[in-house]
C-alpha cells in the first residue's frame, strides 16, 4: 500500500512535465507560423493568380493580366523588401506625401488653422475645406474671402492631370435654407459651386466628379459647435492616376 502511495505522489509530482512539453510544442509551433508569415511564397502566388485570371475568363483558359506585371516580388537581390509591382499603380507614396506636403505648407502659411486638413490615403491625397473657411451658414455660394484658398489649390491642380473628386458634406442641423430643403441637396450644391470655380480656373471639366453625403459621413461626434463646423466641409480628392488598360484579357467582350 505504501509502495503504490509513493509512486502515485511521484507521478503526481511529474505532471508538470506534460504542461512544459506541450507549453514548448506551442512555441515552436508560434515561432513556425511567425516564420512562414515573413516569407513570400512566389509559386503559391502565381497559383493564386492563374486561379483568379481562368475565374474570370468563366473557365475559359488562362491568359496574362498584363506581362509588364512584375510577379518575382519578395526581395531585392540586397535582401530588402520588394512589393509586386502592377504598372500605374503607385509604388509608394513618395509622390503623394510630396504633393500633400506642398499642399500643407502652402495653406499654412495663410494661417487657416485646423480650417484645412491635408492627408493621403488610398485613394489619393485628399483635402478638406471646413465649411466656416469657403461658406456661409446654409449657404452654397461661395463668398470673397474663400476664393484665395481655392486659388492656391488651383494653383498646385494645373500642372497635373488627376482627376479630383469633390465630395460636399454637412453636419446633423437640419437646412435652413428653403432652395435646399435636405443637407444632401445643400452638400451636393456646395460640392458643385468649388467644381464650377475649379472650371472657371481653368481646370478641365472632365476631371471633376461631383457628390453629395450630406449629415451621413461624419468625421466627429456633432456634440460640439467646432466638431459640427467640422463635419460641414468639402473635400477634395485628387486621386492616383492608374492607366486605363491594366487588365486586358484580350477578350472580344472586353472592350480595349
Amino acid at each position: 500500500m505504501a509502495k503504490r502511495k509513493e509512486e502515485h505522489e511521484e507521478h503526481h509530482d511529474e505532471r508538470w512535465l506534460v504542461s512544459y512539453a506541450d507549453f514548448i510544442t506551442l512555441l515552436m509551433v508560434l515561432f513556425v507560423v511567425l516564420y512562414s508569415m515573413g516569407q513570400v511564397n512566389v509559386e503559391k502566388y502565381k497559383q493564386l493568380a492563374t486561379s483568379m485570371r481562368m475565374a474570370f475568363t468563366l473557365g475559359g483558359p488562362s491568359q496574362v493580366v498584363d506581362s509588364a506585371i512584375n510577379q518575382a516580388g519578395g526581395t531585392s537581390e540586397d535582401g530588402t523588401s520588394k512589393p509586386i509591382v502592377v504598372p500605374g499603380i503607385p509604388e509608394g507614396p513618395t509622390q503623394s506625401e510630396e504633393v500633400a506636403g506642398q499642399l500643407t505648407a502652402l495653406l499654412s502659411s495663410q494661417n487657416l488653422g485646423n480650417q484645412v486638413s491635408v492627408q493621403t490615403n488610398i485613394e489619393g491625397v485628399l483635402i478638406s475645406l471646413s465649411e466656416r473657411l469657403i461658406f456661409q451658414d446654409g449657404q452654397s455660394e461661395l463668398p470673397a474671402e474663400s476664393l484665395q484658398v481655392l486659388d492656391t489649390i488651383v494653383e498646385m491642380l494645373s500642372p497635373i492631370e488627376n482627376k479630383i473628386r469633390l465630395v460636399g458634406h454637412t453636419n446633423n442641423n437640419p437646412s435652413s435654407n428653403p432652395t435646399y430643403p435636405t443637407n444632401w441637396e445643400l452638400s451636393l450644391a456646395r460640392a458643385g459651386s468649388v467644381a464650377r470655380y475649379l472650371m472657371n480656373s481653368g481646370i478641365a471639366p472632365e476631371r471633376l466628379v461631383i457628390s453629395g453625403q450630406g449629415e451621413y459621413a461624419p468625421v466627429f461626434p456633432n456634440d460640439t459647435d467646432e466638431h459640427k463646423g467640422l463635419n460641414a466641409r468639402v473635400e477634395i480628392v485628387i486621386i492616383y492616376k492608374v492607366d486605363d488598360n491594366i487588365i486586358n484579357v484580350n477578350s472580344p467582350s472586353v472592350i480595349p
